[in-house]
């Protein structure tokens, strides 16, 4: 039984009426903002990025063939606030790759191409995390090998030489993308000796070690950190892989690991925002213990707004209920919190018993149920569960928190 769920929209008395009249206020104005509208922070709105096309610039192998390391230009419109361009490889995902522009401009961006792009289109996301369509125009080839930029010979005296770059500078617990580094040994004395460390930035703690061994020089080598550190999930902070190699002469070499060395930093964090796109923080009934003890935060945005998991996890129960709508119950990893999602436009994209990953999609923003405008209702329950025994605990803080940093 479901004890009150979207409690708010049952509320009937003159204070709650007034309560709705201003929660449907604001969701009238949500509703009325442009598409890339920032959300409750007050900001004025900006429009989202759109890529039309992309050409390369240097160390090119043709106008729409590049090379790891060669520079790339987006060309679109509202590209100045672009602070990451992903590089799409097949569908899933698994393969796309972040890169952080090296020059933004209203109508442009220009990136580098990292050496674990695979060849497909691009997309570019604003700090406000609003994202583009990918190139419409053309898709960007990339060949193996380095550009032609590469330093000259390098003698056996020069010790090892060490190139690395991780496949995305935003990490989420439980995503389908790992934390993954890419790195790349040169020296002429022939195999490398490698040992890897996943450094904690706040403290310069190694959390996390791997022994590769000996390993062959020019060939790129992966690291994958699964988001565990002695078993537990750690708290979002920024943390920097850091790589060192000795060769058959004893000559050593290690790379930066530091807030000013960004090819191998990225930042972890545990949640992604569930919602992806604009949206609104609903206040009295439609917060935690508003009306007759609401047992969640509702979060007003457009109807169709995709919805994904904030937290990967298995999916405990996919249902329709006359007050809650289509809503769906997942059991999030590595934690004992139950992640509930309310009035979905149609029953979630999952089913029950499957495993989803944190920021996968799960469906979109509706008004099933009785509710009143579109609305997530999201509630978070701790252990052991919805309805098993477990209690709701106000989620607002931690959507907040989620909020700043997907």
């Amino acid at each position: 039984m479901i004890a009150a769920a979207g409690g708010w929209e049952a509320v009937a008395g003159p204070s709650q009426v007034l309560a709705r009249l201003l929660g449907l206020a604001t969701l009238l104005l949500c509703a009325a903002a442009p598409a890339s509208a920032t959300t409750a922070g007050g900001a004025a709105p900006t429009p989202a990025p759109t890529v039309m096309r992309v050409v390369c610039q240097a160390d090119c192998a043709g106008t729409t063939t590049a090379r790891p390391g060669s520079v790339v230009r987006i060309r679109g419109r509202a590209l100045k606030r672009v602070e990451r361009v992903v590089f799409q490889g097949a569908r899933g995902g698994a393969d796309d790759t972040d890169a952080v522009p090296i020059a933004t401009r209203s109508a442009s961006v220009d990136v580098v191409v990292p050496r674990s792009a695979v060849s497909g289109r691009l997309i570019a996301v604003n700090a406000d995390g609003e994202q583009s369509r990918a190139t419409a125009k053309t898709a960007l080839t990339i060949e193996p090998g380095a550009p032609g930029s590469r330093a000259g010979p390098r003698s056996k005296g020069d010790g090892p030489e060490i190139e690395v770059e991780v496949q995305t500078h935003k990490v989420f617990f439980g995503a389908e993308r790992r934390a993954t580094l890419v790195y790349l040994v040169r020296d002429d004395a022939g195999p490398v000796t490698v040992h890897v460390e996943l450094i904690r930035l706040e403290d310069g703690v190694a959390v996390a070690r791997w022994e590769p061994g000996l390993v062959a020089p020019d060939a790129p080598q992966t690291v994958a950190w699964d988001g565990l550190v002695d078993g537990l999930v750690p708290r979002d902070g920024r943390f920097a892989f850091r790589v060192y190699a000795e060769n058959a002469q004893g000559l050593k070499a290690q790379t930066a690991a530091s807030p000013g060395a960004p090819a191998a930093t990225f930042f972890f964090a545990r949640h992604k925002f569930p919602v992806r796109g604009p949206h609104a923080y609903g206040g009295f009934v439609a917060s935690f213990g508003g009306g007759r003890g609401h047992q969640g935060q509702d979060v007003f945005a457009r109807c169709g707004t995709p919805l994904v998991a904030a937290r990967g996890g298995v999916v405990k129960l996919k249902q329709t209920h006359s007050r809650a709508g289509h809503y769906v119950v997942i059991d999030g990893d590595g934690t004992d919190v139950d992640y509930i999602y309310m009035h979905l436009r149609h029953p979630a994209v999952v089913d029950k018993g499957d495993r989803v990953f944190t920021g996968q999609v799960l469906g979109e923003v509706g008004d099933t149920g009785r509710a009143t405008g579109c609305h997530l209702h999201f509630e978070m329950w701790d252990g052991p569960g919805w309805y098993t025994g477990g209690h709701a605990f106000d989620p607002l803080p931690s959507l907040r928190s989620w909020d700043v940093h997907s």
